[in-house]
């Protein structure tokens, strides 16, 4: 059965990239943590990093690292929380390995994480973000996008 991500990485549900490239591809959470939370998806669906190899497992993280230096410099983050959970009995919400990219901008620690255990709690729930939410997702996927283009 085919997977949120798998729909998205296909092009058949909308998303905001980031990044993409033959191994895996980069997009806003629509249910954001912090401004810039961004998901690192192998296009291999797989649930557990165990699955891939080495390889693809060393660009996913690179990838990762790479985005939360962009958000730095796009969004003026001051650090990230690097967020996966592996299986099912992790909490992975969604049985797809992925990375969560998470811009902390300081002083934000009682909201972002009062906004993580917001986001655990309504996994369930289907969720379509508005006009301006999507405006916002994308303009901050732009933005990070430009960073990652300049290095």
């Amino acid at each position: 059965m085919a997977t949120i991500f798998d729909k998205i990485i296909r092009g058949d549900l909308p998303a905001s990239f980031v990044w993409q490239d033959d191994i895996c591809v980069a997009f806003m959470d629509i249910s954001p943590t912090s401004p810039g939370h961004t998901l690192v998806v192998p296009r291999q669906s797989v649930v557990t990093l165990a699955e891939l190899d080495a390889a693809t497992r060393a660009h996913l993280w690179e990838v990762a690292n790479r985005i939360a230096v962009a958000q730095q410099k796009a969004l003026g983050s001051k650090a990230q929380h690097f967020w996966v959970n592996d299986g099912r009995a992790a909490g992975q919400s969604v049985p797809h390995v992925h990375i969560h990219v998470l811009p902390r901008y300081g002083r934000d620690q009682l909201q972002t994480m009062g906004r993580v255990t917001w986001h655990l709690l309504t996994l369930a729930i289907p969720k379509k973000p508005s006009k301006k939410q999507r405006e916002t997702l994308e303009a901050q996927a732009q933005a990070i996008a430009a960073e990652l283009a300049k290095s």
